[in-house]
């Protein structure tokens, strides 16, 4: 139809056609916004929705000009069958002899690599306030925040913001401190007029606000300044600054404050002690947030003490059918093939370098509420040490003569050989285009000669189920501390957040026909 149009025809000077079924989040992340898809997932991925999966991250793969990256993947069954529908299609896809492959390794994991990260709370800008303000001040789904007034009005946390982008990976006390110099250092710069110096820090905005080219600066600074001041009030309200932040910390790292291994009987004594002495003050919601923590992060919980537990906790109705949804998913399970690992006792399921990294973080002198990290960071790191374990993260059709690192992974690819092309079956990819004026090229464009130029490999992890704030934040940790060039792009089926979460674990969550055989193209 563009084609027959006799006016738009030679006006065009170029036509490139994008598909839209992901969305970008930051500048390395995307998600397939398939939140109601969760429980659908689990136990046993049903395999419409499984193509649906593979088809969205096929499409990822042709955006990124990546045709034959090396697949490894977790061992479940619906990584596996995610994993060989990807290289099945991308095999049809049939790339030019003047292309150049960025060496890519495609990491395709579920939820279950980590549901402590998707539970406990983080202090990170970003995350924290994703955490605790979603439904209040700050509409998570469309970023916007809402301020009052006078006069009131609505702004959106976006890459645009410079402040944001500086402080939201920071931890919150950090971000305190730097919006407390900024406005200090305002107060400074206006301190002849109108005696700034002994104004209040709401005048001194107030006053400046009026000024045009002031309006937006002031705008900012009054957004991340409500936005801290709301997040402190929450973590006062739910009791995270004291003693129930230092339990779920001891919950997900298994490891204590001074460094040293907690004894399950001693968190047991603790979760105990919330659920029955602080049952007034915490809200439904909290309590079940720790409950779930408490069993994903153990192996060999027994039934009488789960039971126990549950009772104890007296979850609300609606909060007692989520705990007995996520049950269903037995993403809280230790998987069969890692069950001998975990012995016969109740015990922590940390691995070793997660612990060790635990008790770095503990005893470095650093933030007592901030020792968890989330395991992906540790599996980015050894997939790009070539140091992941082959047991638990099987080479998709790769054997001993391929080379996993990310040195040989682009040239060799891990499809199997013979496999049937289609030519001229990409119609959409990036070959050939230039950013042209573009100041800032996003990593959609990472598929041009320029951004191939420049990238020299590439590291894409996707986490059936969704993947959550900190993940992003460790992903952009890891790829700054490796080599110029290195691309680690993180995605999933879904953005979560604890909250979302636990929305999509109820009962009007589950839309698997609607997802399943509607047109994967399709976001509306």
């Amino acid at each position: 139809k563009l084609a027959e149009s006799r006016n738009l025809a030679p006006r065009m000077k170029s036509l490139l056609e994008l598909p839209l079924s992901f969305v970008v989040i930051q500048d390395r992340g995307f998600h397939f916004d398939m939140l109601s898809s969760f429980q659908a997932l689990f136990p046993i991925i049903d395999p419409g929705l499984a193509s649906t999966v593979a088809h969205r991250l096929v499409d990822v793969c042709r955006c990124l000009q990546v045709t034959s990256p090396c697949i490894r993947h977790g061992s479940s069954a619906a990584c596996k069958s995610v994993a060989e529908q990807v290289q099945a299609e991308l095999s049809l896809c049939q790339r030019s002899s003047q292309d150049v492959q960025v060496p890519c390794q495609l990491l395709i994991l579920d939820r279950s690599v980590d549901m402590a990260a998707t539970l406990v709370h983080e202090y990170t800008y970003e995350a924290v306030a994703y955490d605790l303000l979603d439904g209040g001040i700050l509409d998570i789904d469309r970023n916007l925040v809402s301020l009052k007034g006078p006069p009131a009005r609505e702004l959106l946390l976006t890459e645009a913001d410079v402040l944001w982008e500086e402080l939201k990976h920071m931890h919150l006390e950090g971000v305190q401190r730097v919006v407390d110099g900024n406005i200090e250092e305002l107060r400074n710069q206006n301190a002849r007029q109108q005696d700034a110096a002994g104004m209040t820090t709401g005048d001194l905005l107030d006053m400046l606000r009026r000024s045009p080219e002031q309006r937006d600066t002031m705008d900012r600074l009054f957004l991340h300044m409500t936005l801290i001041t709301e997040i402190f009030q929450k973590l006062q309200e739910q009791r995270l600054m004291s003693g129930l932040g230092m339990l779920e910390q001891d919950i997900a790292c298994g490891v204590d404050k001074s460094g040293k291994d907690v004894k399950d009987t001693n968190l047991q004594g603790g979760l105990r002690m919330a659920l029955t002495e602080m049952e007034t003050v915490l809200s439904s919601e909290t309590r079940l947030r720790l409950l779930m923590l408490y069993f994903a992060c153990m192996a060999n919980i027994s039934e009488v003490v789960r039971t126990r537990l549950i009772e104890m906790a007296k979850l609300e109705p609606e909060d007692q059918e989520v705990l007995m949804a996520m049950l269903r998913t037995k993403l809280m399970e230790v998987p069969e093939s890692q069950r001998h690992r975990h012995g016969s006792g109740c015990v922590h399921r940390v691995t070793k370098e997660q612990a060790a990294r635990f008790k770095r973080n503990a005893t470095a002198g650093g933030l007592e509420l901030s020792r968890f990290e989330p395991r992906l960071k540790e599996l980015i790191e050894q997939l790009t040490q070539d140091r992941l374990n082959n047991e638990d993260f099987a080479t998709l059709g790769g054997s001993d003569v391929i080379d996993n690192s990310l040195r040989g992974t682009g040239a060799m690819g891990c499809a199997p050989p013979g496999a049937p092309t289609l030519p001229d079956a990409d119609t959409w990819s990036f070959s050939g285009w230039k950013p042209g004026s573009h100041e800032k090229a996003g990593w959609l464009e990472a598929g041009s000669h320029e951004s191939t130029s420049s990238a020299t490999q590439r590291v894409v992890v996707f986490v059936i189920g969704g993947i959550t704030h900190s993940e992003l934040r460790v992903a952009s940790e890891v790829m700054q501390a490796l080599p110029r060039g290195t691309e680690i792009l993180v995605g999933g089926t879904a953005l979560l957040t604890p909250r979302r979460l636990i929305r999509a674990l109820k009962p009007q969550g589950v839309r698997l026909d609607s997802l399943a055989h509607s047109d994967p193209a399709d976001l509306t």
